[in-house]
C-alpha cells in the first residue's frame, strides 16, 4: 500500500465528468481482471452450475465492489465517509427496514406482474421478443443456481445471490453514482437517476418498475440516515428473502411459481394490502430517520 499511497486522494478535486470517467475506467479495468481470473481457475466453462456461481461472484466485486472502493480512495482521503460507510443506525431503524421489506413482496410482486402485462408498439417488437429471450435465459439460469438441496449449496447462494449484490450495488448505485450525481443535479434527481440506471443495467424490462422504485427507496434511505448501511439491510433483505423461500418450497417439493405470483391473481389482495402497507412504512422510516439523522448531528 505504500507504494500506491500518494495516489490516495489524488483526484480529490477532480471535476463531476473526471471522476465519471474515471469510474469508467476502473470498471472496465477490474472486470477484465476479475473474469480473468475466471476464466483461469475454471477456463471459461459455462456449463457447471459451480464455475459459474463462481464467475457470478466475481463479476459482482469486478464490476460493482472494486472499482467503487478505487474511487473513494483516489477521490478521498477518507474512503468509508466518502462511501458513507463510516456512521451506522439504530438497531430499532435496522428492524423497521427487515420488516418494512417483509411486508414489501407481495407488493414487488403485484408491481412486477403489472410492468410484464406492458408490451412496446409493433414497430419495436423485434427488440421486445429479444428481451423476453433474454429475460427468459435469465430466470433459467436462476432456476439452475436456486437447485439445491444441501444447507451448504443454500449459504453459497445466501453469498453469491443475496449478500455480494447488496453490497457491492449499493456501493455502486447509492455510494457512488447517487453522490456523484448530488454534484450535477439536486438531491431527489440524484435519487430517481440513480435508480433508473440501477434497474436499467440488470436488462430486465418486464422487471424494471419496481426494481427502479426499490432502488429510489433505497436512495431515498441513503439521503434520510446518512449510512449506506441501512440500503445495504434493506438489497440484502429483498434478495435473501427469495434465496430462503425457494429453498424452502424446493425441499418441500412445492411449486416455486407460486411465489412469482404471490401478491397477484387469487392473492391479488395481498398485494393490494402489502401496496398500502409500503406506503405507511415509507413514511415511518422517513420519519424515524430523519429525526434520528438531525439528533445525531446535533449531537
Amino acid at each position: 500500500m505504500m507504494l500506491f499511497s500518494p495516489l490516495k486522494g489524488r483526484w480529490s478535486n477532480a471535476s463531476f465528468w473526471s471522476k465519471i470517467l474515471l469510474l469508467i475506467a476502473l470498471i472496465v479495468l477490474s472486470t477484465i481482471v476479475f473474469m480473468g481470473l475466471w476464466v483461469l481457475l475454471y477456463g471459461g466453462d459455462s456449463s457447471s452450475v459451480s464455475s459459474l456461481k463462481l464467475m457470478q461472484a466475481l463479476q459482482t466485486l469486478g464490476t460493482f465492489c472494486v472499482p467503487c472502493l478505487c474511487l473513494a480512495w483516489l477521490t478521498s482521503e477518507h474512503a468509508c465517509d466518502y462511501l458513507r460507510l463510516s456512521s451506522t443506525a439504530d438497531w430499532k431503524q435496522y428492524l423497521l427496514i427487515v420488516v418494512f421489506m417483509i411486508v414489501s413482496l407481495p407488493g414487488i410482486n403485484l408491481l412486477s406482474w403489472l410492468n410484464q402485462q406492458m408490451s412496446l408498439p409493433a414497430f419495436l417488437s423485434g427488440l421486445e421478443e429479444v428481451m423476453r429471450d433474454y429475460e427468459l435465459r435469465a430466470e433459467a439460469l436462476i432456476e439452475r443456481f436456486m437447485d439445491v438441496s444441501s444447507i451448504g449449496g443454500m449459504l453459497i447462494n445466501v453469498l453469491v445471490i443475496a449478500l455480494l449484490p447488496a453490497l457491492s450495488e449499493e456501493l455502486l448505485f447509492r455510494g457512488t453514482l447517487q453522490q456523484l450525481f448530488y454534484e450535477k443535479m439536486n438531491k431527489h434527481a440524484a435519487i430517481w437517476v440513480s435508480a433508473i440506471i440501477f434497474s436499467a443495467i440488470h436488462f430486465q424490462f418486464y422487471g424494471f418498475i419496481p426494481r427502479m422504485l426499490m432502488g429510489v427507496f433505497f436512495g431515498y434511505l441513503l439521503l434520510w440516515s446518512g449510512t449506506l448501511w441501512l440500503p445495504i439491510t434493506a438489497h440484502f433483505i429483498n434478495n435473501v428473502s427469495v434465496v430462503l423461500l425457494y429453498y424452502i418450497f424446493k425441499q418441500h417439493a412445492w411449486d416455486t411459481e407460486v411465489l412469482d405470483h404471490f401478491g397477484s391473481g387469487s392473492t391479488l389482495w395481498m398485494g393490494i394490502v402489502s401496496l398500502l402497507l409500503i406506503g405507511v412504512g415509507v413514511y415511518l422510516c422517513r420519519r424515524s430517520l430523519t429525526m434520528s439523522n438531525a439528533s445525531s448531528r446535533m449531537s
